[in-house]
């Protein structure tokens, strides 16, 4: 979930401006060695037995993160086009073979947490015939042989475990596979944007990474401080995941992970999932979007203290974006992550991410879940293999799950 800055909704007409793209931002001159027929073609046979596993999806905030939420499967079907980045028709046209799922309820009370499960478990039954919830790397691999877009749940910021390994444990019951260690500073660990209280991971932090191993529960290190990666990968037995994040080298922002991080992945035999975030893709897009936020606060702030017609905000607003377009960042911008980080640590350590429905601005190109094949497609006109797309689209991801599996399972032995 990155949406930086959420306009309440009395200022709703206010906020059309945020989906407005402007002017195109310059690219650097790609080589290509294929056609893009060429290049679709190897696309074609890549997904037709390597799905693509995405990283990390917010399909909760239609649910529970909205103006009008908490609403209920009746009022948001996913098997239809609904306004929204994710249903089960753009899933299926993106070749989608799994997804994390970031799940959660309306509070961050425990109550709301288990109605958070409660939908997802009634999701699964009123979609049967697309959706599959699984909790091993084999029942994964299962699912998407039988056709199926399954679902591994998964948990963005570990404040909901207060310092109790017991909740782990009873949300590993329910079905949870993969937690990012935090979003803001929590009681384990500093976040990227947050004032940093331990210089890295706390006591029950390193406690944590350690209960998170025995259970065979994946570590996202996505949101986390650059000492935050460090200490837990001083701690962890088995290989993390950054669940969407991408390269600093190229987008110098806290939220990517730097080339010394990188490397020390390499070494824990982890993933990156690269992530269709413009603002993580693309450093004018970050400034830009700080900017917008900026305005946008500063508008409401005048808003509460002497209400207005919101249709003079809104103006206001969109002279604003009229003045200051936003840059556009494109799929080849995108690609660029990948080719750099595969060329510092290797195609075995690179997935995919979307972070779809948890942002409100986009890659020209690369809008919903729909799109992966059009990164694959660029990639493929770089010269990427049919061998290298199939582990980047799912076969990365997999292995690093049983590698998770096999350290919980050591300490059976």
């Amino acid at each position: 979930m990155n949406i930086k800055f959420k306009m309440p909704i009395l200022l709703l007409p206010f906020t059309c401006f945020l989906f407005i793209t402007c002017i195109a931002q310059q690219t650097k001159p790609v080589k290509y060695s294929r056609t893009e027929m060429e290049a679709k073609n190897v696309v074609d046979n890549v997904l037709a037995t390597s799905p693509v596993i995405d990283g990390h999806n917010d399909l909760f905030i239609r649910y529970f993160d909205c103006n009008t939420c908490p609403i209920d499967l009746a009022q948001y079907r996913i098997d239809s086009s609904v306004p929204g980045q994710t249903n089960i028709p753009l899933l299926r046209e993106g070749h989608a073979g799994g997804i994390l799922m970031n799940i959660f309820g309306r509070e961050k009370t425990i109550d709301s947490y288990l109605q958070g499960w409660d939908l997802l478990y009634r999701m699964e039954d009123a979609y049967k015939r697309d959706l599959k919830i699984v909790g091993t790397a084999a029942e994964m691999k299962q699912g998407m042989q039988e056709g199926k877009i399954t679902i591994l749940p998964s948990l963005e910021g570990a404040t909901r475990l207060g310092n109790n390994k017991y909740l782990l444990r009873a949300y590993y019951q329910l079905g949870l596979r993969s937690v990012t260690f935090a979003y803001n500073t929590n009681q384990f660990a500093d976040g990227s944007e947050d004032t940093a209280k331990y210089n890295g991971i706390s006591a029950a932090g390193a406690e944590m990474v350690k209960e998170m191993n025995r259970l065979g529960v994946l570590i996202d290190m996505s949101h986390i401080s650059a000492n935050a990666m460090s200490a837990i990968l001083d701690v962890t037995t088995a290989p993390v995941i950054f669940s969407h994040s991408n390269a600093r080298a190229l987008c110098d922002v806290n939220r990517n992970v730097p080339d010394s991080i990188l490397k020390r992945l390499k070494g824990n035999n982890g993933l990156i999932m690269l992530t269709c975030v413009p603002y993580f893709t693309v450093k004018e897009n970050m400034v830009w979007l700080d900017k917008r936020d900026s305005m946008g606060e500063a508008l409401y702030e005048r808003f509460q203290k002497n209400p207005e017609d919101s249709s003079v905000l809104d103006k206001m607003a969109m002279q604003w974006e009229k003045d200051n377009p936003q840059p556009v960042v494109t799929i080849a911008d995108l690609a660029n992550h990948f080719d750099y980080v595969k060329a510092l640590i290797g195609v075995e350590h690179i997935g995919i991410a979307g972070d779809f429905d948890g942002i409100d601005v986009f890659i020209k190109g690369m809008e919903n879940v729909g799109a992966y094949p059009k990164l694959l497609t660029e990639l493929a006109r770089r010269g990427w293999t049919e061998a290298e797309l199939k582990k980047i689209s799912s076969e990365n991801f997999l292995r690093v799950f049983e590698d998770v599996e096999k350290v919980s399972k050591s300490y059976e032995d």
